[in-house]
């Protein structure tokens, strides 16, 4: 019987060891930002991916006359958002979007979302 409880405990152990991967691959353990927001910063949207794991969209934005491109992600997923009114549509290309943002801690062009307005209008993010 105690062989058989041991067998059962490793059993779990190991399910419990294969449970953490895609938990660690989802997050990566990469991705850090910055503990202040910064911006306002405005661009012309380019890519609005309403996607899993996390929704993120891209700009141009233009500064001294070089136009760069942005990558912006939010905390959320698309459920989450969805609830708060947000859809497919909700950025467009060529919209104008003002965003502030958490800066990544090593790449200068992307940002995790903290506030956004798209063609003036401000979006949803209060919950």
């Amino acid at each position: 019987m105690q062989s058989m409880i041991r067998r059962c405990s490793y059993a779990v152990a190991a399910l419990c060891v294969l449970a953490v991967g895609p938990a660690t691959a989802h997050h990566g353990g990469d991705v850090e930002w910055q503990d202040a927001a910064v911006g306002p910063i405005t661009g012309t949207a380019t890519k609005f991916a309403f996607q899993f794991p996390h929704v993120f969209f891209e700009m141009n934005v233009e500064d001294n006359g070089a136009t760069s491109l942005w990558t912006i992600t939010t905390r959320w997923t698309p459920t989450i958002l969805r609830d708060h009114g947000w859809g497919r549509e909700s950025i467009k290309a060529g919209d104008k979007v003002t965003v502030t943002y958490l800066p990544h801690i090593d790449k200068p062009r992307i940002g995790q979302m903290q506030t956004i307005e798209i063609n003036g209008k401000s979006l949803p993010l209060s919950f």
